[in-house]
């Protein structure tokens, strides 16, 4: 066969090839996309998560633990590290969770005296009415500690990657592999991975869901095709509002509202009527009452919890004033190129108090905005026709930097409600307009049938290059630990080929190249852990604890020493003065602090610490002034000991007061720990 003959034949089979792939990823009459390219990636997320749950494989850091308990390499951990920055994931969630599990999944936890409403924040597990809307809990009640945690760990990422994959393939049926590729990336965003909880999670699933629901309610034909996205987000802005973290929920939200706002504003730009727009949005705003419905009986039927957490004064009163943002945090911001090094150490000065503060995302959406503006540019020149969907995303991605770093507007940020969210949290929204800005670029690109000017697709990517040049600039002169030049190299080079890919319409290389670019930022965070390190069956201070409060149901508790202790008394789901509080029980701080004199130090989310020392316990913050700690001292003589206390569980040196008796001294791998019981103090 010759040389041409052979090439007419490579080009015939890629012909067809083409043409089977196109009949394949054919979209509907109404533009929306087939059932094959509808089902096909959330087929493959549901059997990932299957398998993953089967396994009791997840990314949890309670593996710390070991480091303190165990012996050796930890048996359990299959890949990676387990990270100790990560506290609210190993540490106050996991712990809370299974001492739900200890006490039987009671809607109040019985730890702290007074009790705890578990129903609300920690997405804890119950046997409530409330836990039908808290998919991700489902695990715990039926499945065991060790399964229902993968399930836990899982599901909301399941979530996030079938939300923006059907939101992509919305709007860009016949590129189901770019909605694949953008779930992952979305997955892989540092401040992701290194915040991993349903409470990051599920406001970016519903944001995708809700932006999906808004153009099937414009694009589908029928009312029963808007009703299913619909149904969807008005269920997952339930899930995602009973965790009650506000500065994801907002992030999430601005990036939601702009781009609906501006999709329905072009939609009725473009001749569609109001009348008509409203009756296809009918089903989402049912939803969306519905939705309203069942928190305001969530919230009535839970009042004063509720009301508690927002008096705390902290984070209940916390506001952040507009344009706090500081060169250092416009560093952070643009550093994810940067953040394979928070891998490696988790103190990095230069992005943030820690790795989870100083966490990013690579922000393609302001990077495109040259290419978008300039399509929108075309559109107007051959129309006449303002694009306000583009409008609504370049004002939504200016009004986010203006809150960070433009001062003297808080009484309209507070109008909004903005001022609820936590500047570091804020680049979860960045995170959302990265998917949207891709998408509605290339369906601009596609409609139109061009690609992006040169200059506005080379402006975006010498602005990603020179922003990483100041980025690593500023890195070089402060802390070169965090610039190893070959990943970093290699990330700058993939995020200005992705931004300039994407604008020249090269979708599938643009995908590609921000996918690993994702992948060497995020991939590793967290480790890969068979099951939960449980300090009740795992440990001998545990076993012990659990024997004893067998035998003596209504002794309480106080851990003197480390966060071992107090995780130890919460998982075993003892009535406890220890662990970490979402709100104040009132109980129990009349208890400690009868004339309310220290309130402000104990009305606030901290973890509760004991030190054995003399006097009253007097609550107060740790020198350091870390807003969510409360250091108290405990003496074994005092009133309040004598009165409320039973026993106590040492970690560190062994307590020498006068009103202790040693119950049982346990060592396990060279980690020391002490029981005591609490006697009145000697005669004379």
């Amino acid at each position: 066969m010759s040389t041409g003959s052979t090439r007419a034949s490579i080009a015939t089979r890629i012909s067809q090839r083409r043409a089977a792939w196109q009949a394949r990823v054919t979209p509907t009459a109404a533009g929306l996309p087939n059932a094959i390219v509808w089902w096909s990636f959330p087929g493959l997320v549901l059997l990932g998560f299957g398998v993953l749950v089967l396994l009791s494989v997840s990314g949890s850091s309670t593996g710390v633990f070991w480091q303190y308990f165990g012996q050796g390499p930890d048996p359990d951990l299959l890949a990676g590290t387990p990270r100790g920055v990560r506290s609210d994931e190993w540490l106050v969630q996991s712990s809370w969770v299974i001492s739900q599990v200890s006490q039987g999944f009671p809607s109040i936890n019985h730890v702290f005296p007074g009790g705890t409403d578990a129903t609300v924040m920690n997405d804890l597990p119950s046997w409530d009415w409330s836990t039908l809307f808290r998919p991700h809990t489902w695990g715990l009640l039926f499945l065991g500690v060790d399964h229902g945690m993968a399930f836990r760990w899982w599901l909301p990422a399941a979530l996030v990657a079938v939300t923006v994959y059907w939101f992509v393939v919305s709007v860009l049926p016949r590129r189901p592999l770019l909605g694949a590729a953008l779930a992952l990336v979305v997955i892989l965003q540092p401040i992701v991975q290194w915040w991993w909880l349903p409470v990051v999670l599920l406001p970016v699933a519903f944001a995708f869901a809700t932006a999906t629901a808004v153009v099937w309610a414009v694009r589908a034909s029928t009312w029963r095709r808007r009703l299913v996205p619909a149904v969807l987000a008005g269920y997952l802005a339930v899930d995602m509002a009973m965790s009650i973290y506000v500065p994801s929920m907002i992030a999430a939200i601005v990036a939601t509202a702009a781009f609906a706002v501006g999709y329905l504003v072009l939609e009725w730009r473009s001749g569609t009527a109001p009348r008509v727009l409203v009756r296809r949005m009918v089903p989402l705003l049912g939803a969306g009452a519905a939705a309203a419905a069942v928190l305001v009986a969530w919230v009535l039927t839970r009042r004063d919890t509720v009301d508690a957490l927002l008096s705390t004064v902290y984070p209940g009163q916390r506001l952040t004033p507009t344009g706090t943002g500081t060169s250092d945090d416009l560093l952070s911001l643009l550093s994810a190129p940067f953040q394979r090094s928070l891998q490696y150490d988790d103190l990095v000065p230069s992005f943030g108090a820690n790795a989870s503060e100083g966490s990013s995302v690579l922000l393609v959406s302001l990077f495109l905005l040259p290419a978008l503006v300039s399509v929108a540019f075309v559109v107007w020149r051959r129309n006449r026709r303002v694009d306000w969907l583009v409008a609504a995303l370049v004002a939504v991605q200016l009004f986010l930097l203006a809150f960070l770093f433009v001062p003297g507007w808080d009484s309209l940020a507070h109008l909004i409600g903005i001022d609820r969210a936590v500047p570091q949290r804020t680049r979860l929204a960045f995170v959302v307009l990265a998917v949207m800005v891709v998408v509605v670029l290339v369906e601009r690109l596609d409609e139109l049938d061009l690609r992006a000017s040169w200059p506005g697709s080379l402006l975006g990517g010498a602005v990603a290059l020179a922003s990483s040049a100041w980025v690593w600039r500023r890195l070089a002169g402060v802390d070169s630990a965090a610039v190893p030049s070959v990943w970093s190299v290699a990330v700058i080079a993939l995020l200005v080929v992705s931004v300039v890919a994407f604008a020249r319409r090269a979708v599938l290389l643009g995908g590609v190249a921000l996918l690993v670019g994702s992948l060497v930022v995020g991939a590793g965070v967290n480790p890969v852990y068979r099951g939960v390190f449980d300090l009740r069956e795992q440990t001998e201070a545990g076993r012990a604890v659990v024997r004893i409060a067998g035998a003596e149901p209504d002794g309480a508790w106080v851990g003197v020493g480390s966060y071992v202790s107090m995780a130890t008394l919460v998982e075993a789901g003892v009535r406890a003065y220890s662990g970490v509080q979402t709100y104040p029980s009132r109980t129990m701080w009349r208890h400690i602090d009868p004339d309310g004199q220290a309130e402000d130090a104990w009305n606030r989310l901290a973890h509760v610490y004991w030190e054995a020392g003399t006097g009253d316990p007097d609550p107060r913050q740790p020198p350091s002034g870390q807003a969510d700690v409360i250091q108290l001292t405990f003496d074994s003589c005092t009133a309040f000991a004598q009165e409320h206390v039973t026993f106590v569980l040492v970690d560190g040196p062994p307590i020498d007061q006068p009103c202790v008796s040693p119950l049982r001294r346990v060592r396990q791998n060279g980690a020391l720990q002490w029981i005591y019981r609490v006697v009145p103090p000697p005669a004379g």
